[in-house]
């Protein structure tokens, strides 16, 4: 039986998946170019009848099967736990982000000042959800857990593998976009300052979680 305070934690996360994808939309809706880890995503959605959740999930599940050449029998044994959780997270967090872009059917700038302001918006949420997400510390999503998979068989860090990672998207969903359309699109200035300015914000924010460490360790509230 699940004890409360696994629950919390839990329940937390879910809270974590829909902030992350609301600064996601928010980021992308900004129209200056979706985050890095959605880029891929966002590129597909814009030239197929799909929508950017529900390529969430297809390429979170793809992930899912990559990581396996990674994982020995052993590893895999050992993390069979997360590694399974990875489906539901991969499923909810896709309707969060379809929950989400229909939420902000507001948002709709039109110069650039507006832009940026979204977009600075976006990067805000974004990194508090990372934060709670890191707070609680139960699951991770697809491509988090994948990263980790490669950086623990290869022996790398895991923020060198993050970073190549986060490239190695981008330069996908610009090379898609391009053979869709002749030209670049879904990427630009917003996926670059999204990915310099979402981690410090996270260090910043973080701190200020500790407020939950009461209700998180304590066994009933």
């Amino acid at each position: 039986m699940m004890n409360v305070y696994l629950l919390r934690r839990y329940l937390l996360f879910v809270v974590s998946l829909f902030v992350n994808a609301l600064g996601i939309d928010f980021i992308t809706k900004a129209l200056l170019g979706t985050s890095p880890i959605t880029s891929v995503n966002y590129v597909l959605s814009l030239f197929t009848p799909l929508t950017m959740g529900q390529w969430t999930i297809i390429v979170n599940i793809l992930f899912l099967l990559f990581e396996l050449p990674f994982m020995t029998r052993e590893s895999l044994k050992e993390e069979m736990r997360p590694y399974i959780m990875q489906i539901p997270i991969s499923l909810g967090f896709g309707i969060f982000i379809d929950w989400a872009m229909n939420m902000l059917f507001w948002v709709a700038p039109v110069n650039l000042v507006q832009q940026l302001v979204y977009l600075f918006i976006g990067c805000c949420v974004l990194a508090v959800g990372i934060a709670l997400e890191m707070k609680v510390n139960v699951a991770m999503t697809a491509g988090e857990f994948f990263v980790k998979t490669i950086a623990q068989r290869l022996s790398r860090p895991f923020g060198s593998v993050k970073l190549g990672f986060d490239v190695s998207l981008v330069l996908m969903a610009c090379a898609m976009s391009f053979i869709f359309s002749s030209t670049i699109t879904g990427v630009g200035l917003g996926t670059v300052v999204s990915a310099l300015l979402v981690g410090p914000i996270v260090h910043v924010v973080s701190p200020f979680y500790r407020v939950l460490d009461r209700w998180l360790l304590s066994p009933a509230a």
